[in-house]
């Protein structure tokens, strides 16, 4: 029992292996309210020289304004990291052995890679899960007969998979390279409700 707790500790600078981590982890985040919320299922694969991990779960995406929360939790709902960001700056909290562990930065994307090991491509997702890029960033976009089908954006290419009925993005895929330090990453979120006012 102690080897495997040591080795989970010992894994956690990684991203599945700090999901690993996360998922044992007795803390607990409260949930949060706003705007618009997306909640749904992620698969993520991630790609290293020294390692391939991957990890699935559930996610809930809150945006305010020109605030977001991106919970990732466990698939039986226990949440495994938190990333706030705004006009302040970002904000990554993970659950740890010893409590909670709160970690700040200019960016989430930078603050997920020093954290999780992995780029999480939170500033481009509340927009992205409307199918439209996000505003203010250079992008490139991919139309067919049903409006926008992808877009290449902050490094990542995404895909638009549209639900029949509605014409919402059910299905988003998305991929990055890998970069400098960062490992690629594979990502796909399904989307099983929307709300928002």
């Amino acid at each position: 029992m102690a080897e495997v707790a040591t080795k989970c500790c010992a894994r956690a600078r990684h991203a599945a292996s700090a999901l690993a981590l996360l998922i044992a982890a007795c803390a607990s985040l409260p949930p949060v309210t706003g705007t618009r919320s997306y909640e749904g299922r992620f698969s993520l694969f991630v790609s290293a020289v020294d390692r391939h991990e991957t990890a699935t779960g559930r996610f809930e995406l809150t945006v305010d304004g020109p605030k977001m929360t991106l919970d990732l939790s466990t698939p039986l709902g226990t949440t495994v990291a938190r990333v706030q960001s705004g006009p302040a700056g970002a904000r990554l909290t993970v659950p740890s052995s010893a409590g909670l562990r709160t970690e700040e930065g200019s960016d989430p994307e930078t603050l997920s890679l020093r954290v999780l090991g992995w780029t999480l491509p939170a500033s481009g997702l509340a927009d992205w899960i409307e199918g439209r890029p996000s505003p203010g960033r250079p992008y490139r976009l991919d139309s067919d007969e049903n409006g926008a089908s992808g877009l290449e954006q902050d490094g990542w290419t995404i895909r638009f998979e549209r639900r029949s009925a509605d014409g919402s993005i059910g299905r988003i895929d998305m991929t990055r390279a890998q970069q400098g330090g960062a490992p690629a990453v594979s990502l796909r979120v399904v989307l099983d409700s929307q709300a928002g006012s």
